[in-house]
């Protein structure tokens, strides 16, 4: 079954313990089973919120690109209120009336209480279960919702067998649960709050996240790792140093840390890489040069190809041919950033420059060493990130 599914059980479970805690109640003359009947009641409420929450939270549009996620933690903090609105309804009839329970109902009013007991119990345990399962903040809250009203038949329960014992104790035991549905409702409160504010992910996912970009060999250190919680889902924000100039296999290691980071910690719903080329050897830069030795405006342009390394220029020679031709030359010479005005077109170029690990710089300056103090800058900046 789906979360919608869930909810909907919830909701019908809820309306029928409320129809018969208000019939039981008002046979029997216990106020503190009406004042249950109204608790269930605001559980139904609850359970549609949760519903209409699960079913539109996962909806993405142009103007909601990552989705309604936190549509299920606002419904959450609605579902909260309710807690409260509870807790006050039984304190204020705790104080306000006295129970009287009519013997000759004694029996229809405990079982009642008995049954809404039971089907609390076995409904909070079993969302609770597929709340964990689906990830859903917003079962899992109304799962606590539930227990609260279990824990309320409990003590409406002792309540009638002090009853039938010639003890009226109903008031000391509303106020119990009013308490405890208290507590709830500020425990959820809190949680839903944070994550609303986008609190970070548990140090425990955290630090899974961590041993796993870790295991790769050539990323030498996390420069900064950014998990934020939403609606169930993770958001993960992540910079590292990788070794090497070889750009292809960077790549290469990155996106291999993307699917293994998706595929290890389901709840992660994006996961955004940056990398910062470190340490290895110093990029050796090839610039193609037209007839005017400025920087050429495409591959077929070429006719010079200059190498540069440590910002000095190793060599100067003569090239020609189609782009297929260029990017083989490019390949044979160790370069591991290429500077031209574009991208080759051919598919095949491209796919010999990606086996070398060759980058291709991109760029509308026609002087050389302009272009290399560019690229001398973004490696600076790399380096010093």
């Amino acid at each position: 079954m789906s979360k919608e599914h869930w909810a909907l059980i919830a909701l019908l479970v809820n309306l029928l313990q409320s129809l018969a805690k208000f019939v039981g109640g008002v046979l029997s003359g216990s106020l503190s089973l009406i004042g249950e009947a109204v608790h269930s009641l605001s559980d139904s409420f609850a359970s549609v919120i949760t519903y209409i929450s699960i079913k539109f939270s996962n909806k993405k549009n142009e103007r909601f690109p990552y989705g309604l996620y936190k549509l299920e933690n606002l419904a959450s903090v609605v579902i909260s209120f309710f807690l409260f609105l509870a807790s006050y309804e039984i304190i204020k009839r705790a104080f306000s009336q006295r129970v009287e329970i009519k013997e000759e109902f004694w029996g229809i009013g405990a079982g009642v209480v008995v049954f809404s007991l039971l089907g609390s119990l076995s409904l909070s345990m079993l969302e609770r279960w597929a709340g964990k399962r689906y990830n859903s903040p917003a079962l899992i809250a109304d799962s606590y919702h539930t227990l609260t009203d279990a824990f309320g038949s409990s003590l409406v329960l002792l309540s009638f067998v002090s009853a039938k014992l010639g003890y009226q104790l109903d008031r000391y035991f509303a106020m119990a649960v009013s308490l405890l549905i208290l507590w709830t409702a500020i425990s959820i409160l809190k949680r839903e709050f944070a994550v609303l504010l986008d609190v970070s992910a548990d140090e425990k996912t955290l630090e899974r996240i961590r041993q796993i970009i870790l295991d790769f060999e050539n990323i030498k250190e996390i420069k900064h790792l950014y998990v934020r919680s939403s609606g169930g889902r993770l958001f993960a924000d992540i910079t590292v140093a990788v070794e090497g100039w070889n750009f292809h296999h960077i790549h290469q290691t990155v996106d291999a840390l993307e699917e293994r980071l998706k595929r290890e910690i389901p709840e992660l719903e994006m996961v955004f890489i940056h990398y910062e080329p470190v340490g290895g050897m110093k990029p050796r830069v090839g610039v193609l040069l037209d007839e005017e030795q400025k920087v050429s405006s495409h591959f077929e342009n070429t006719k010079y190809l200059a190498i540069f390394s440590d910002g000095k220029r190793e060599l100067l020679k003569e090239i020609s041919g189609d782009e297929r031709e260029i990017s083989q030359i490019l390949a044979e010479s160790g370069v591991n950033i290429v500077v031209c005005g574009w991208h080759p077109e051919d598919q095949t170029a491209r796919l010999n420059l990606s086996r070398a690990g060759i980058f291709v710089w991109e760029t509308e300056e026609k002087n050389p060493y302009i272009a290399l103090s560019q690229i001398a800058k973004c490696i600076k900046e790399c380096k010093d990130g």
